[in-house]
């Protein structure tokens, strides 16, 4: 099917893949040996390579389904409407990146610090969260909403 495999060894914590027999270690060296099949070993009691064996799987489906959308036609007609430029140097004068201060001065967001400024995100916990608190779009007019063509 052209998709990604893996052999997901799980209750790692009761027995390890290094403690099995060589009967049982030769069948699943047959099954990793073929073609594209990834080895993960996991424990959900200790929770010992579930992340990890989670983003493999997401990194390899995505990288996966990235490959399938490049070989696909769509992409030469968006590639062709994309152009990348990079000015060239047109006099000796140095040109630095320019931060503003107010940038560089801007308190960093903590969550827990009391006198933080307030985020939507903590209007809406306060009020009653996802599904039954309404964004005030009146006091949203300080947001400029730019559109790139």
């Amino acid at each position: 099917m052209n998709k990604p495999t893996f052999l997901v060894i799980s209750k790692i914590d009761t027995l390890r893949l290094e403690q099995l027999g060589d009967e049982e270690r030769k069948i699943i060296d047959d099954v990793v040996g073929k073609d594209g099949v990834e080895l993960l070993q996991l424990s959900c009691y200790t929770d010992e390579g579930v992340m990890e064996s989670r983003n493999a799987a997401c990194d390899r489906l995505l990288a996966v389904r990235v490959e399938a959308k490049m070989r696909g036609s769509k992409v030469n007609s968006v590639l062709n409407k994309l152009h990348l430029t990079e000015p060239s140097q047109r006099d000796d004068k140095a040109r630095p990146a320019f931060i503003p201060e107010g940038v560089k001065n801007r308190v960093k967001y903590v969550a827990t610090d009391p006198m933080r400024r307030k985020l939507e995100r903590d209007l809406e916990a306060e009020n009653g969260g996802a599904g039954s608190y309404s964004v005030d779009l009146n006091s949203m007019s300080h947001f400029h909403i730019f559109t790139i063509l």
